[in-house]
């Protein structure tokens, strides 16, 4: 590959992040359209999460690991200078994995009923099952370009096939409902659920369309280094298998093991709150955690898995230079740290206020968000500390350490749903269990990857952005106090974030010493 068609590390997440600007804005336009509409609100997002999270599962099981194992195989390939065996890896894995697609898609749309009534308790939720049964064998193919592109540090291409994805859900989304709408002359909360999955099927298909035009027109080049390097014949087939297999089986585990405990809330909190304040309500409780709340913290969380989707390659990259990785690692931490501090401090202090504005017509969750949005900073911290612990070689540390957290949360909830007397009780017991678990999990990787690695992790990489977002949470919320009675809600919670959020950037700036304008053009701390 020529250099022009490289990625820097900082500038391989910079596009990823700006792709996630992009998904972000118009996940949130769907959001918003879908939740705000009538016959959907917090009942639809129930359905289609409910579905949508058998989905992950079984996308955890196949397809998690995949993008990070074949990036990591492809980069050190690359690096040792065998163009041939990275291409071959890339082949192979491609033949593997759409295979099990194809397995996992049948799998789904035939226990579709059974999923949807004795595992969610929700069932409504089978027609949102079988519209993303496509989508396990897209998503696994999709899963492979992506790794190769990663190996190869061609990031704007997922980066842009991301973005593709979003848009074509967005719009199939709000076309295919209207026209459901037109045509039956009333809305059906069900269908409506069905519909907005089966989008996602369609954006998955126009991304891997995206991404295997974007292979054609690199394959010239790739074909030219492989003859240009005379690269070796490199690995037999069996051994590259056995190589993606070792990386991808435990990211996949810790993957699965992480959808469980979302699992966890999607068949304890209807099946334990029904009898108690009645099927409907339980559902609508369930539909604002994993609608409203999830969508929300998700929000940083995506700029964060910008950063972990550069980060392994790159360690891979460096042939093990300390002072390299630890370099990139510290600006992993470093960068997670000033999105997701600042972001956290406004859920939680602003959660009634944000779910007003978003979401009028279904607003309720204030407390549920507040408490959620706690473990966006641990979750960020067991990200990076879990890829780091796979790129020095200890893959079942991270599988240790969520399955740790997973027990934590499983027992908190029996003990905390049912409680709904309780003010930890009910769904926002489901959002402390959660809480507790990714702190459990990110203590237990953290202190592993100290007892095991000579890497060094800076604490004012997290001390430094925290008082930056400190400051600009104690101006937001004093200015919005102040002009409560003053001025419009609408122009006085988005003004108020505003004014804190440049004044977060200004101290960050100075306190960080990042110019975030030249990230783009020359990269950070090259």
């Amino acid at each position: 590959m020529t250099k022009k068609a490289k990625d820097t590390f900082s500038q391989s997440i910079f596009s990823l992040m700006m792709s996630q600007v992009v998904v972000k804005i118009f996940g949130l336009f769907y959001k918003l359209y879908l939740t705000n509409k009538e016959g959907f609100g917090d009942e639809g997002n129930a359905i289609a999460n409910g579905g949508f999270q058998i989905y992950a599962l079984a996308l955890s099981i196949i397809a998690i690991g995949i993008p990070t194992a074949i990036s990591k195989l492809v980069a050190e390939s690359l690096g040792s200078g065998n163009h041939k065996e990275a291409h071959r890896i890339f082949k192979i894995a491609l033949i593997i994995f759409s295979t099990f697609g194809i397995i996992g898609s049948f799998f789904l749309f035939y226990f579709s009923e059974f999923l949807a009534n004795n595992y969610l308790h929700i069932s409504e939720t089978r027609l949102s099952i079988i519209a993303l049964c496509p989508s396990v064998l897209l998503v696994s193919i999709i899963s492979v370009f992506k790794g190769y592109f990663s190996g190869l540090e061609s990031i704007k291409m997922t980066a842009k096939a991301q973005s593709l994805d979003q848009l074509i859900k967005t719009i199939s989304t709000v076309i295919m409902i209207e026209i459901s709408i037109f045509l039956t002359k009333k809305t059906n909360t069900e269908i409506m659920s069905a519909i907005s999955n089966l989008a996602t099927t369609i954006g998955n298909l126009f991304e891997l369309a995206y991404l295997y035009k974007m292979y054609k027109k690199l394959l010239p080049e790739i074909k030219s280094d492989i003859v240009r390097k005379e690269c070796s014949e490199g690995n037999r087939i069996y051994v590259i298998i056995k190589k993606i297999l070792i990386i991808a089986i435990p990211l996949s585990l810790t993957a699965l093991i992480t959808t469980i405990s979302k699992n966890i809330d999607s068949t304890t909190i209807v099946n334990d709150l029904k009898n108690i304040i009645g099927y409907e309500e339980a559902k609508r409780q369930y539909g604002i955690l994993s609608g409203k709340v999830d969508a929300l913290i998700n929000f940083p969380l995506s700029f964060n898995m910008a950063i972990v989707t550069s980060l392994l390659p790159s360690i891979a990259s460096t042939n093990g230079k300390l002072k390299n990785k630890e370099k990139r690692i510290n600006q992993s931490f470093l960068l997670g740290m000033i999105i997701t501090i600042p972001v956290t401090l406004i859920f939680c202090f602003f959660s009634d206020e944000i779910l007003k504005l978003l979401f009028p017509n279904a607003s309720n969750g204030g407390k549920i968000l507040a408490v959620s949005s706690i473990s966006v900073i641990f979750i960020t911290i067991e990200q990076i500390t879990n890829i780091i612990l796979n790129g020095i070689g200890k893959n079942i540390v991270p599988i240790k350490a969520i399955a740790t957290g997973v027990i934590v949360k499983a027992i908190l909830n029996r003990l905390l749903v049912p409680r709904v007397e309780l003010i930890i009780g009910g769904t926002i017991g489901a959002s402390i269990a959660t809480l507790t678990c990714h702190i459990v999990a990110s203590t237990f990787s953290m202190v592993e990857l100290i007892k095991h690695s000579k890497i060094k992790i800076s604490i004012l990489n997290i001390l430094k952005p925290l008082c930056a977002s400190l400051i600009m949470i104690i101006i937001s919320k004093v200015l919005f106090i102040k002009c409560e009675n003053i001025v419009d809600f609408r122009i006085n919670l988005i003004s108020s974030l505003i004014i804190g959020g440049v004044i977060y950037l200004l101290f960050a700036k100075k306190m960080l010493k990042i110019d975030f304008f030249k990230i783009k053009k020359n990269g950070y701390s090259q």
